[in-house]
Parts: structure tokens; sequence; C-alpha cells
């Protein structure tokens, strides 16, 4: 794989400025070019994904020393909140592939494993993630499935209950018991390539946003070996800075949401201002009340890299103070993108509640209304909530 990111026009950029130009033209030109088709017929979001695969952003989180843009969390959270102003899908498919992608760089240390990395720089391969299953309620520390023996290696058959994308990656990171005796709670995590397994939906992804997620439930079924498996157990890998890094890179798809709608209310304030000049209309009042909430927004937003780089960097993702903060963060930015997106409905009128290409406003609405449960803000407010009265501060 050739891509552009290592060119000489980007030789007197920073590999932040050089993601965040790329995130912008990619999203003009080609994600938000898309966004109502993959919106309409709730398909992946393809052509965006393969202009980042272009462009080498699918391994820009890789150490320079390994073929990568050693880019930050910060970068790769800008690039995202990016893309997702034009296409909150495509967003969400970058902060997810990151997320597997960290937990491969971090976690991956057999020889089997980095060979993985190398081949994922060569060819910009995509990695999607299958850890929920059905009939746990979205709880992804705890597996039904388990490793069955077979040959050299395991039997890997296991229903998914949401696999995000899966269908169109070309690795996947999923969980199951290490043996069928085994406590529920006691997990592997299996790296396998798609193309080597059974992959059958069991449900539709018909919903009200983010389809191009493609989220459905899946069936997968193959064989895995030694190779396959990471050296450490699934709770490790998430309290080591799978869930952590989940609530940054998400906060910045839902920030995203907030800017996008925020340029709709704008465009509609111009529209009328020029209609009415010399006079100040109510909208524009609400405007601005919409501004600051998008500012607190990329406050947090961007606090949240800061600590988390921080953290990675001291080797201390597991301080309970920084994962409650981060969970605050992803409540706070999931339900503002809400409200935002709903107050530039009223101010945009008619035009915003009218839908097709010309109109996202309504798309972005239901964009954020996913964030109110990927994953669930009840469920991260009752998290906290079993923390504080063991806390001697907050």
């Amino acid at each position: 794989m050739t891509y552009l990111s290592g060119s000489s026009q980007y030789a007197t950029l920073s590999t932040g400025e050089r993601l965040s130009e790329i995130a912008q033209r990619v999203g003009e030109t080609v994600a938000g070019r898309f966004a109502h088709d993959v919106d309409r017929d709730a398909r992946f979001p393809a052509e965006a994904v393969d202009a980042l695969r272009s462009e080498g952003v699918l391994s820009a989180l890789v150490p320079v020393e390994q073929g990568g843009m050693g880019a930050s969390i910060s970068d790769l959270s800008d690039t995202i909140r990016l893309l997702s102003r034009h296409c909150a899908a495509t967003g969400c498919v970058l902060a997810m592939h990151v997320e597997q992608l960290f937990m491969l760089l971090k976690f991956g240390t057999t020889p089997s494993l980095r060979r993985v990395v190398e081949e994922l720089v060569e060819k910009q391969l995509l990695i999607a993630n299958a850890n929920s299953e059905v009939g746990l309620g979205g709880d992804v520390m705890r597996s039904r499935t388990a490793l069955e023996p077979e040959g050299d290696g395991w039997r890997f058959d296991k229903q998914a209950l949401a696999a995000s994308f899966a269908r169109h990656a070309d690795l996947v990171l999923s969980t199951a018991r290490r043996a069928p005796d085994g406590a529920d709670t006691d997990q592997a995590v299996a790296l396998f390539r798609a193309a080597d397994f059974t992959l059958e939906d069991t449900t539709g992804w018909d919903t009200l946003g983010l389809r191009g997620t493609c989220s459905s439930g899946l069936h997968l079924c193959g064989h895995v070996t030694a190779e396959n498996l990471f050296p450490v157990p699934f709770s490790e890998m998430a309290n080591g800075g799978g869930g952590q890094l989940r609530h940054v890179l998400l906060t910045a798809v839902w920030t995203g949401l907030a800017e996008a709608a925020m340029e709709q209310a704008h465009q509609a304030v111009r529209a009328a201002a020029r209609r009415s000049i010399g006079t100040t209309q109510q909208p524009a009042m609400r405007l601005a009340e919409i501004m600051t909430e998008v500012q607190v927004v990329r406050g947090m937003l961007a606090d949240a890299c800061n600590r988390i780089e921080e953290a990675i960097a001291a080797d201390n993702l597991e301080d309970i103070d920084l994962i409650m903060a981060l969970r605050n963060v992803k409540i706070v930015t999931s339900t503002t993108a809400v409200r935002v997106a709903t107050a530039a409905l009223q101010i945009c009128g008619i035009n915003g509640y009218r839908r097709g290409p010309d109109h996202p406003l309504e798309r972005i609405l239901r964009d954020a209304c996913g964030g109110l449960i990927m994953v669930s803000n009840d469920r991260y407010l009752l998290e906290n909530a079993q923390m504080l009265p063991v806390r001697k501060g907050i």
C-alpha cells in the first residue's frame, strides 16, 4: 500500500496538522458527499474509509519507527471530530478502529501479533470489535462463549450482540471464556482475520441514527490458535486503556456533531440577518447560547485528551479519578450534542426539519441521540455512584 502521508506536501507540517488537513479534506470532499447515502441506506461509509486508508490514517497511531505517523490521542481525537462534522458514522468507525489498534499496540506483545502491526501499516487494515454478547445485556466484562478445544487450537463460536462494521473489517477483536468450565469473567481476547471466519448477520441495523456503523448482531464462527490470542486477560486490557480511550474518542464524535449542528444554525442566522439588516433576531441570541455549550465541550475534550496522554505516559490509566472523570466527559458531551442539535432545529425551523442531501440537520440530530446509549449514560452514572461512598473526596 502506498499512501500520501509521507509525501512532500506534508514536509513542513506537524503530525497533528497533517491529520487535520486530511480530515478536513476527506470530510468535505468524500465523507460529507456520501453521508446522506450512508445514512439513508444504513451502509458502511466505504468511500470515506478508503480515502483515509489511502492517506495512511488507519496506522496513524503506530509509532514512526514502526512505519506509522506517531500520532497522539489529541491528534486523532481532532481528526475524528473534524470527520464527524461531515459524517458521524465515519468518525465512529475511525474512533473504534483506533481503540482496537491501541489495544494491539499496547498488549499485542507476542511475535505473531507484532507481525500483524507490520501488516496493518503496510496494507492499512481496518480493525473491528465484537465483544458484546447476546444474553448479557451489553456487559462486555463477561462471556458466555468459551474457547472449545479443537485440533491445534480452539473453536470460536459466538453470538455477538453488536459487532460494529465487522463485516467490512479486515481484523476483528473478540472475547471468550478461556475454557468451557471457566468463570464468565475469565476472558481471553482473540484477534482473527474476518476472511478466515464465518460472519453471519443475526439482526439488522435499521436504527434511528449512526446507521453507517453497521452494528448488527453477528454470529462469528471459526478456528483460533495460540497465535491469535493476546497474552493478557481481557480485564487487564479493558482496564488498562480500552475503556478510557473509548470515552475520549467517542467524545470527539459527539463534539463534532455539536459543531455541525451549530454550523447549520449559524447559516440560518446569517440568512435571516441578510433579510433584516440592522436588527438582531432572537435566533441569533439562541445561537449565542449554543456557542457557549459547544465551547464547553471543546474544552472538556481537550482536557480529556491531555489527561489520558499524561496517564499513558505515566502508565496510570487505571487511576479511578481518571476513569470517573472520563465517564463524566462522555455524559456531558453526548447530552450536550443532543441539546445543541435540538436548539439548532428551533433556529433553522422548517428547513432544519426537512430531509435530504441538502438538509443534514435531521441526520445530525438522530446521530447525536446515539451518544446517549453508546454506552448508556445511566450505566456510567451508576458506576460512578457506586464509587462515591468509598471516596474521601470528589
